[in-house]
């Protein structure tokens, strides 16, 4: 279908191969012309398809919002459903403002209340039009919710969805922002493979005779209210894990022995990777929900003041941006509670580039703590540091916490832990003095010449006689500048293998290019090293191979 505008007129030109949506439109659009919440009828040319429809103004914006738009809605909704119509895509692109006023368009693909209950729909993806406020306010509303407090919940077989939805109304931790009912083909968006798309939604290898996608499928935008992260056992790996735990125990209770009954994302990042396997693209529903939603700070200062604002974190910025393009380090003591409070969202995921610095974030057992924030227009990125990660001693930063100073409107490391943090920065996370350093040592030291292993001398001497010792950070993609020896090197392969599990194969691949740097020339002759990077290539090519066929072609046979 195309459409034309001109001089107040709306054509809609349909195809013939798509004549029942032509005829569905026109049906609905005669049945509510006595309401003026549709466009107005103009002219139907039965010959060559096209209907001719009242101009009715922009699509709904922060802008241009009637000041009762919510009870305009759900007047529409009313009427909706006292004539058994069910519009199955009301959004902001349908939902159009004219003097004040709220106009619905496009039933091309409505339905009857009545087919609804009998499965019968014209699209793989309708949403549900009760859930429409919650969609139209998260759109044009900033800052309504956490974006971080989203999850997803796929109920994987129609005959159950009437209990979890009673089960989610009387939950009082779990709000639903929205329902979706998913033909069981719609993966052809992504990949024409389902156990591939299975796969991918999982972020794990599944069984190829998976039970799932079998039937439609039901999805819920929830929001988990006031989460809070402890660890828990995972109900099939039996690996520990931090997860929402307040969504876990709902989803541990509802199984019981039907396992493959629903799936529930126990964690943010989890879910923006679920959203966006089960939308058409990024750019739609219900992918959109988890970027829109993100709050937006006016200005760095409003961002501090939102972290200090809350008693249970302490935070330190241990370097701030020196300029627009940097990173800010921060070293937190939940990380958790920081990333719902903050609202970041993860960056640097693992790919299918040859070597890249990234990982699965730590939400989702992996390593990489890379994040970002919006302020304003602006993305600022952060590094997420936190006690135990390895990135420091754990003692040295708790250290650091405990002797924070506040200063212009956020709290930083004293000045002897700045510099030494800084030198430890230097010496053991980058093996070289970068120029934006070069100032800020000779400044503080009152050095004349910083030289590398005069900061070396000095780090170490101040680590030997504060008993902090010299850790491997758990964002794995951090190189290890000091001499491995055979026990350390071997735990570092073992490392080097379990992300090759993950499937961070770009990850890998920088390990290794970090081994080979930094170590001796007798890592290359290590029978196990050159197994595993052999193995990582042909994997990552194999993995390569199956994402580009399967965007294209089925091939079973090749899981």
């Amino acid at each position: 279908m195309t459409i034309s505008i001109s001089k107040g007129l709306v054509k809609k030109y349909f195809s013939v191969n798509n004549l029942s949506i032509f005829y569905n439109e026109i049906f609905w659009l005669k049945k509510f012309q006595k309401y003026n919440f549709v466009p107005r009828i103009i002219d139907i040319d039965y010959h060559n398809y096209i209907i001719s429809i009242s101009y009715e103004g922009e699509k709904i914006s922060d802008k241009n919002k009637p000041k009762d738009w919510v009870n305009q809605l759900k007047n529409i909704l009313y009427y909706l459903r006292k004539n058994n119509c069910f519009h199955s895509d009301i959004k902001c692109d349908n939902l159009l403002v004219n003097k004040n006023k709220l106009v619905l368009i496009d039933f091309a693909q409505s339905i009857k209340v009545s087919d609804l209950v009998k499965n019968k729909f014209l699209k793989k993806r309708i949403f549900f039009d009760e859930y429409s406020v919650n969609r139209i306010n998260l759109s044009i509303n900033k800052n309504q919710i956490y974006s971080n407090d989203l999850r997803v919940l796929v109920v994987w077989k129609l005959k159950y969805d009437s209990k979890i939805q009673k089960k989610l109304k009387e939950n009082k931790n779990i709000s639903v922002i929205d329902k979706i009912k998913i033909r069981k083909n719609f993966y052809y968006d992504i990949f024409k493979n389902k156990v591939f798309w299975i796969d991918q939604f999982y972020n794990k290898n599944i069984n190829k005779n998976t039970n799932k996608l079998k039937d439609d499928i039901f999805v819920y935008i929830i929001r988990s209210i006031n989460p809070i992260f402890k660890s828990n056992k995972m109900i099939f790996t039996k690996e520990e894990k931090i997860v929402d735990d307040k969504i876990f125990l709902f989803k541990k209770n509802i199984r019981k022995n039907k396992l493959s009954m629903i799936h529930i994302s126990d964690n943010f990042e989890e879910s923006k990777r679920n959203a966006v396997f089960l939308s058409k693209s990024k750019a739609d529903y219900p992918a959109v929900y988890f970027t829109s939603a993100q709050n937006i700070f006016n200005s760095k200062k409003d961002f501090f003041n939102k972290l200090n604002k809350v008693k249970k974190l302490k935070y330190v910025i241990l370097r701030d941006q020196l300029s627009e393009n940097d990173d800010i380090d921060i070293l937190v003591n939940d990380y958790y509670l920081f990333k719902r409070i903050s609202d970041c969202h993860s960056y640097k995921n693992k790919n299918l580039n040859f070597i890249s610095n990234s990982g699965d974030p730590i939400e989702e057992n992996g390593i990489k703590v890379s994040n970002f924030i919006k302020v304003k227009n602006k993305v600022i990125k952060l590094d997420v540091r936190f006690i135990g990660d390895g990135y420091l001693d754990a003692k040295w930063q708790k250290d650091i916490l405990h002797n924070k100073v506040f200063r212009l409107g956020r709290y930083i490391p004293s000045q002897k832990d700045y510099i030494y943090n800084l030198m430890y920065h230097i010496v053991y996370h980058k093996g070289f003095i970068d120029k934006k350093y070069q100032n800020i040592l000779e400044k503080k030291l009152h050095f004349k010449n910083i030289h590398f292993m005069v900061i070396k001398r000095e780090i170490n001497k101040y680590l030997k006689m504060n008993r902090y010792k010299v850790t491997r950070p758990s964002d794995l993609t951090i190189p290890v500048l000091y001499n491995l020896n055979n026990m350390l090197l071997n735990d570092e392969i073992d490392l080097i293998q379990n992300q090759i599990i993950k499937r961070n194969f770009s990850g890998v691949n920088k390990m290794l290019f970090n081994l080979f740097k930094y170590q001796k020339m007798v890592i290359f002759f290590k029978k196990r090293i050159i197994f595993l990077t052999i193995l990582n290539q042909y994997n990552l090519i194999k993995f390569k191979l199956k994402n580009l066929l399967f965007r294209y072609f089925s091939l079973d046979d090749l899981i």
